[in-house]
């Protein structure tokens, strides 16, 4: 097994156990080679490919000895791999629009309207009616709003999934603008479904919030004429060419979701899951340091650090 995989294996088991916090300074390269039986220098190449996939920080200390981090938004470090995934999958547009369904839904049947997550969305709300925003900002601010949608639900697992998702989905977003018979008017429709969607909210309907946001995602494919279910392998062959009328003028497409009946009347199917992730337990336990001479010349970690706590192991 590649090292760097065998050092992940051993993160997680030591996030499990408690003995190690996210943030959290790592031990020496010397003792996780020897906690997972691996070479210092296997040891050293497999920490910087897990920096560069966004796992852990290297900083460098005294003597030139390396310091690891952990990070403190683990799910952050999944966007690269999903990118790669969506650059390679033969359904990318699938598979986004799926699981942003299937994400969302479940979460929006269980939110709770007095979560302070609401008040995220009445102020992205207020900043995407904005005039002057541009075209990037307005994509941002359309995800953003469909993550804080999911923190509704309390199920932070569920909210690191779809922040995962984030470059993802503003790119397919923005690449569906050209492909939108009048963009101003797509615009002016997904803030009124968003207002459309937060007021059921608020009145207590999450099925019928379910079924709006369903509708709302797949909406926004198909009023561009795309077929998320249309095998292809670049994301640009995936935009069909608009259906025209005699005269040339573009057609609007029937707005009928594929998914909206199936995944948000699936209540019962899915009623034996958790409402929210296990709340997560404060002060774990970390690594003990080792009185020598390696560990007394090593500095402070780095601020983001120093709020984690001290480590306690058998290593």
């Amino acid at each position: 097994m590649a090292t760097d995989r065998k050092i992940l294996q051993w993160l997680e088991s030591e996030l499990f156990d408690g003995a190690l916090v996210l943030g959290q300074q790592l031990p020496s390269e010397r003792r996780i080679a020897a906690a997972v039986g691996a070479s210092r220098s296997a040891t050293h190449e497999a920490l910087k490919s897990l920096e560069t996939m966004g796992v852990l920080r290297l900083y460098e200390g005294r003597r030139h000895q390396v310091i690891a981090q952990l990070v403190r938004e683990p799910a952050a470090s999944a966007g690269p791999a999903l990118k790669l995934h969506m650059a390679t999958a033969e359904y990318p547009l699938r598979d986004i629009v799926h699981t942003r369904v299937l994400l969302e839904t479940w979460a929006v049947r269980r939110a709770d309207r007095e979560h302070p997550a609401m008040r995220e969305l009445h102020a992205i709300m207020e900043e995407m009616d904005r005039d002057d925003l541009g075209l990037k900002d307005f994509h941002q601010l359309e995800v953003s709003f469909h993550v804080a949608l999911t923190r509704l639900a309390g199920n932070s697992l569920v909210t690191g999934l779809l922040t995962s998702l984030r470059d993802s989905i503003c790119e397919y977003t923005m690449s569906l603008v050209g492909y939108v018979p009048l963009w101003s008017a797509t615009a002016t429709r997904l803030r009124a479904e968003h207002r459309a969607i937060v007021a059921a909210l608020e009145a207590g309907d999450n099925e019928l919030a379910a079924r709006m946001v369903a509708e709302h995602i797949e909406g926004h494919y198909l009023e561009a004429g795309v077929d998320p279910d249309r095998k292809q392998r670049s994301s640009a062959s995936v935009f069909m060419q608009p259906q025209t009328d005699e005269e040339g003028k573009v057609q609007p497409r029937e707005n009928a979701s594929t998914l909206a009946g199936s995944v948000a009347d699936s209540r019962d199917s899915d009623a034996d899951l958790p409402d929210s992730a296990p709340a997560g337990e404060d002060g774990l336990q970390s690594f003990r340091a080792e009185d020598d001479a390696e560990d007394a010349d090593r500095p402070a970690a780095p601020a983001e650090a120093a709020d984690s706590g001290k480590a306690d192991s058998t290593l």
